[in-house]
């Protein structure tokens, strides 16, 4: 495992996809904080530093054909695989580009509305963190929106010596590899089962340690094999991107927005006693034990007026983007105050599973016009913190037929490949996430396959692939085509309607 700076250079990292830093979901938010939105319909311009694989990037430009796009990363392997994906896709609003932080400012750059990190600023040194707030300093325009994530303090305290423990046992001036990888996670494993007084004191370590042993080697090696390994607290950021100019405005996660979900009234105020944000902002973290922050910062933008906001708000619409499957539904009692009423919850999402509403809509429903408007709102907010519902709008024919096009090469490219991947929605503008079957499945809709279970078993048969079940591979024939018989219905009964809905296919 090669290292450039400190950072996994040779050893490609997963493909994954954010969708909280997707040009629409920050508008959301600056909605939700009372600011300004950005305009989406006019041309806008995207940079995503450390892009990775890219996937983001090319699922953001296949939903925003209007939109330009930038991804940056050091790792040429991640670059050529995002370049290919966009060719395919035969997407033409996306630029991929192979260059580290201290060559950015030698880049023919345009100045840019969003410029994002994910997973990044956590894993670099000082010195790349410093080239990260030049470059935003210098390309982010006048009105303009950064996401940065992190790990944060607290949350981080009482695991971080598990990573320490993990690296101590590796030589970190050497090129890693798989082997030594595996090596430290079987000593710590050892040292677990021999009683040590932290792994006995600390139930949350050893729950941290036993998710790491089921991680693949990819994501290991760069989420805490890299030199750099740093966690912030939410004071220590602001003070780092102040001489770029920018000002905290909320979290792209948006459930990290509704003091209501995470709050006692108590909480909440005290909370309203602190005057500087940053404090309060600090003191949340503590009441939640944060262990990661998604921060979104503006360079300038206008508030909305009081009166904007409440007019603008109930007229976002939103849609599903969970398949409502018998007894799918799970929502956590959050910490705060909010009463669970599971007759209004059960309104909301039977309402959602016919259509897309706003919110003024769903209030002239006649069952839901019953309930109080802010509990229906506030049932609104948990459904959308949860991951059940996403904004969305009625795309234009250019945006669905960019997706078709994406989507279709994703089906295509990963056929063969039985990791969950992510097609893009023109609806709700960001990425679905799909496994196998479903994918091959929706591949099958749209090459007239006549018998998926067919289809789909001849391919298991050839490549010798097994169904997983509660967490175990099936290793009956019989079994197998059982499961898959169910995996099919239930698609074509919850999923696939879903999936035609939100423009997938």
């Amino acid at each position: 495992m090669a290292r450039l700076d400190g950072y996994v250079a040779n050893m490609e990292y997963v493909h994954n996809h954010c969708r909280e830093m997707s040009p629409s979901a920050l508008n959301f938010v600056l909605v939700m904080q009372g600011m300004e939105p950005v305009r989406l319909d006019q041309g806008f311009s995207c940079c995503d530093l450390g892009c990775g694989q890219g996937l983001s990037s090319n699922i953001f430009a296949s939903c925003h054909p209007e939109g330009e796009f930038h991804g940056i990363d050091f790792n040429p392997a991640h670059i050529l695989g995002a370049r290919e994906m966009a060719r395919q896709a035969k997407l033409e609003n996306v630029t991929f580009w192979e260059a580290s932080f201290d060559a950015l400012a030698g880049l023919q750059l345009p100045r840019f509305d969003f410029i994002t990190l994910h997973g990044v600023y956590s894993w670099v040194s000082a010195d790349n963190r410093k080239l990260v707030v030049d470059f935003i300093s210098r390309n982010l325009k006048v009105g303009g929106v950064v996401y940065l994530s992190y790990n944060s303090l607290p949350g981080w305290a009482a695991l971080a010596p598990v990573r320490q423990l993990l690296v101590s046992l590796t030589d970190m001036s050497a090129d890693l590899g798989e082997e030594q990888i595996n090596g430290a996670i079987d000593l710590v494993g050892r040292l677990r089962s021999m009683n040590l007084s932290y792994f006995n004191n600390n139930s949350s370590a050893c729950t941290f340690f036993d998710e790491l042993c089921k991680r693949p080697q990819n994501y290991l090696a760069h989420e805490y094999f890299n030199e750099h390994w740093v966690q912030f607290y939410h004071a220590d950021i602001v003070k780092d991107l102040a001489p770029a100019g920018v000002t905290f405005i909320g979290s792209a996660t948006l459930g990290d927005n509704l003091d209501f979900l995470n709050f006692s009234r108590m909480e909440q105020q005290l909370l309203a006693e602190i005057d500087n944000p940053v404090v309060k902002e600090t003191v949340k973290d503590f009441s939640v034990n944060q262990q990661f922050r998604r921060d979104v910062f503006i360079k300038g933008r206008n508030k909305l007026e009081q009166a904007a906001q409440q007019e603008l708000f109930p007229g976002i619409r939103f849609a599903l983007v969970v398949p409502m499957e018998s007894n799918s539904v799970r929502l956590d009692n959050p910490r705060g105050d909010m009463n669970l009423d599971p007759v209004l919850y059960k309104l909301v999402l039977s309402s959602f599973g016919k259509r897309d509403y706003s919110l003024e809509e769903l209030l002239r429903q006649p069952d839901i016009a019953l309930f109080r408007h802010e509990d229906v709102r506030q049932s609104l907010m948990h459904l959308l913190a949860a991951g059940y519902l996403l904004p969305a709008i009625a795309p234009s024919l250019q945006l669905i037929n960019s997706v078709k096009l994406f989507n279709y090469a994703v089906l295509e490219r990963t056929a063969f490949d039985m990791e969950p991947k992510y097609l893009a929605s023109p609806v709700v503008r960001s990425g679905i996430r799909l496994d196998w079957v479903p994918r091959l499945l929706l591949l099958g809709e749209l090459t007239d396959v006549d018998d998926p279970l067919s289809f789909i078993s001849g391919i298991m048969r050839v490549y010798n692939f097994a169904l997983i079940k509660d967490g175990e591979v099936l290793k009956s024939w019989d079994k197998n085509i059982e499961e898959l018989d169910l995996q099919i219905r239930a698609f074509q009964a919850f999923q696939l309607p879903l999936m035609k809905r939100l423009g997938v296919i």
